[in-house]
């Protein structure tokens, strides 16, 4: 073999490694990536979960239930390490926001709507008694 084979020979399988490399190592964050983004949709769905069993267990059912007791049942929940939660009540009254969101990428939050119906407090009996004068 010549110098100029051996030379074209090796900067070919230079350049098949490098990119062999550059691919492994996209490959490798991107599985990075998606790994993150299910912790961050797990934390938020036991962040969920235990607020919804919080407020079905400390507040009576009642479609009176305000969006102020609703935040001050959350407060007092722990949130997951790593993970930022935000309640505000939406301008209508009758509902409540949630957003969370990772400390790390705080861009990729999640939201969500929570009224006393939706979280199963209106009991149709107390519904009705409410309604009747």
């Amino acid at each position: 073999m010549q110098l100029v084979e051996v030379m074209v020979a090796a900067s070919v399988f230079a350049m098949a490694t490098g990119s062999s490399v550059q691919l492994w190592s996209r490959a490798a964050l991107g599985s990075q990536q998606v790994e993150m983004q299910q912790q961050q949709a797990e934390r938020v769905e036991l962040d969920r979960l235990q607020l919804q069993a919080r407020w079905q267990a400390e507040l009576r059912p009642s479609c009176s239930v305000s969006p102020a007791q609703l935040i001050t049942v959350a407060e007092r929940v722990p949130v997951p390490p790593q993970l930022r939660r935000e309640v505000v009540p939406v301008d209508q009254g009758a509902a409540l926001q949630v957003r969370w969101w990772l400390e790390a990428s705080p861009a990729n939050a999640r939201e969500r709507l929570f009224t006393a119906a939706g979280l199963g407090l209106c009991d149709p009996v107390a519904a009705a008694e409410e309604v009747v004068p």
